[in-house]
């Protein structure tokens, strides 16, 4: 590959990252929207213990803490993503 292929698709390959940090911080932006919109619900869950809920509302717990953690550490959330895929 000749230097000038190699300094393209560097360029390319910075191009595709920051596309990828802008689609990430929209989602953080929707998802954080989203949090402060059902905050009351968020807050309900949140503070209701695992042993009192059904199993409907254990998964609902869980989904809004996961989206709590993705807004407040999404690169935390990632790794933890990946350990568990592999």
């Amino acid at each position: 590959m000749s230097h000038e292929d190699l300094v393209n698709r560097v360029l390319e390959l910075q191009d595709m990252l920051r596309e990828g940090l802008a689609v990430r911080a929209s989602l953080h932006a929707v998802l954080n929207t989203v949090l402060n919109a059902k905050s009351d619900e968020v807050a309900r869950y949140a503070d209701a213990s695992e042993a009192a809920l059904d199993p409907e509302e254990l998964e609902l717990k869980r989904a809004w803490a996961e989206a709590r953690h993705a807004v407040s550490n999404p690169l935390g959330v990632a790794r933890k993503r990946s350990q568990a895929a592999g």
